[in-house]
Order: structure tokens, then sequence, then C-alpha cells
């Protein structure tokens, strides 16, 4: 069987759907209606002669063959969008496409200034279908292993051989609890005091969020920090959060800082990516703007308004 350009089309919209885990999932990401995606599947299905998945009350299901066609198609899709860097690079232009995994919680930290490196990026690289996942560091490493992005930015985490972890920022958290806890009012908490309360931790951070209280009480676990901060706010948790996300909490006063600065962690963030693999122009014109930024280190300064330009004129 030779693939046609439909193929890797119907192809595309197939990992989509097992990725989502059904049709209603991938409809939201494809953009697409249920008739065209259910469309795409029944033609690959012909051409393969066989049935890729089953669909229907019991809900979404892979065939053998299904989880066979989607475990080898990764290759698939990994040399084409291999081809279309190189062929980019042969041309000294960033083309194709590039996908990079963030953790939640980054757009409140001016030193970091995402926003900045996404405005540079598509300035450079307009040409590159730039494609962004937000998530947990667990999801993005799993997202990395099976090829669903290039690389990503996270706090440094504990990683198996195979990725590689480059260090260009330093995140301050400090440990929080909301006015509805009972060391809001307390003038002077006391490390006794803590860990004598409940905390929420984040299981990737690996027992860190305890290294200045270890006798605290782990009451419940947060997958992400704005979980964290919820369970926080719900004022039965004592918990860390980055300064930079906790600032609105602060200034509304419900949320205020413990045993600053004594209980204060720098948290490294890292850029992971596959050791294996080559990082395409397109990446390293986003890395280069990201480093650059970061070692910035302030935000930039506001721009003049329409208003404000009128007046000075």
């Amino acid at each position: 069987m030779r693939l046609s350009a439909s193929d890797i089309r119907s192809l595309r919209v197939f990992r989509s759907v097992v990725e989502h885990g059904g049709f209603s999932g991938a409809q939201l990401a494809l953009a697409m209606s249920q008739s065209t995606i259910s469309f795409q599947i029944n033609a690959l299905e012909q051409r393969l002669g066989f049935s890729l998945c089953q669909r229907g009350r019991r809900g979404f299901e892979l065939t053998d063959r299904g989880r066979a066609v989607y475990d080898h198609s990764h290759s698939l899709t990994s040399a084409l969008s291999a081809f279309e860097q190189q062929l980019g690079e042969l041309r000294l232009r960033a083309t194709g496409t590039l996908r990079i995994g963030i953790v939640d919680a980054t757009i409140t930290d001016p030193a970091l200034g995402l926003d900045d490196v996404i405005d540079q990026f598509v300035r450079k690289a307009s040409e590159v279908d730039l494609r962004i996942t937000i998530g947990s560091p667990e999801q993005l490493i799993a997202d990395i292993a099976k090829d669903g992005i290039d690389c990503a930015i996270s706090p440094r985490i504990k990683l198996l051989p195979g990725y590689s972890q480059a260090e260009f920022h330093h995140e301050m958290n400090s440990l929080y609890c909301s006015e509805r806890h009972p060391l809001f009012g307390k003038t002077d908490v006391t490390k006794a005091d803590v860990e004598a309360a409940v905390v929420v931790v984040r299981p990737y951070a690996n027992k860190l969020e305890l290294q200045h209280i270890p006798n605290a009480k782990v009451g419940a676990y947060a997958s992400n920090i704005e979980a964290q901060a919820m369970y926080i706010l719900s004022g039965h948790y004592l918990g860390y959060l980055p300064d930079h996300m906790a600032a609105i909490f602060r200034e509304q006063k419900r949320m205020k800082a413990l045993l600053v600065p004594e209980a204060q962690i720098r948290s490294p963030f890292v850029i992971i990516s596959p050791k294996h693999k080559k990082a395409s122009l397109s990446q390293r014109i986003f890395l280069q703007e990201l480093r650059k930024r970061a070692a910035a280190g302030t935000a930039p300064k506001a721009r003049p308004t329409a208003a404000a330009k009128k007046s000075r004129s």
C-alpha cells in the first residue's frame, strides 16, 4: 500500500481521535464535525482493509490492529515533521510545526515573559505553526515520550535516562495560607504552628516542599499549581505557590505568606528535551528567545496607549 496525501490526513485525524479518547475530544481539538471525522476514519479503514476502532454506545475502543497502526504512525509523523523542518533549514527558513509544552501557572511570571517570547518568535519564524500545550510536568514528560511535543518548560524534576534538562530560570515559591485558615490572623507564626497544620503538596515536587517543614502533615495532593491554590484558598490547607501567581490573592487580602524568608523555596526551571532528537531551527529560535527573556529578568515597560500618545502631541 502506497500512502497518499489523503491517507496521511486521515492518519492525523485517527491519531487525534486516539489521543483525545474518542470522537468528541477530537472534534474540539481538530475543529471538525463528528461526521467529517467519521468519514476520515472510515476512508482510512477502507484503504487499510480492516477496522481500527469500535465506536458506539460503549464508547470508543481501539482494535488490536488499530493500536498497532497508532503505534507505528509515530515514526511516520515524526519523519514528516523532521522532513519539513530540514527543508526549511536548507532554505535557511524556519518552517513546519513546533510543539512546546509549558507547565501551568507561568503566565503571571513577569521575569519569564512567555507572551514576549511568543511575540518575538512569531516575528522571526512566521511560517512556523506554533502549538503550545499546558500541563503538569508528568503530563509533559509523557507527551515528549510519545512524541506529542518537541520539548517542555518545567520545574526541575527527577527524570529517566534519555532526557536532558537545561536550567535557564528560577522561580521563588512561598508557603501560603488563606484568610479562612486559623494562622492567617496570627501575628507571629512559628515553624511549630505550621507543622501542626495540614499541607497540600505536588507529587512531582518529590517532597521538596517539605524541606523546611519536614514534620508537617500532608493531607492532600495537587496535580498542578492551580489545584494547589484551590486547596489553599479553601482554608483547610497550607501550601507552596509561586509568588508571582499568589500576588493577586495577596493584594486581595485572601492569602498571606508564612515564615518568610526562612521557608521560601527557589525552584529552578528547565528546558526538557529528548537526547536522541536534534533540535529544529524553529525550536532553537524559540529557546533562544526564551533564554534571552529569562536572562533579562524584568518585565518590559508598558507601551503607551493611543490616548497617552494623543495627550503628549
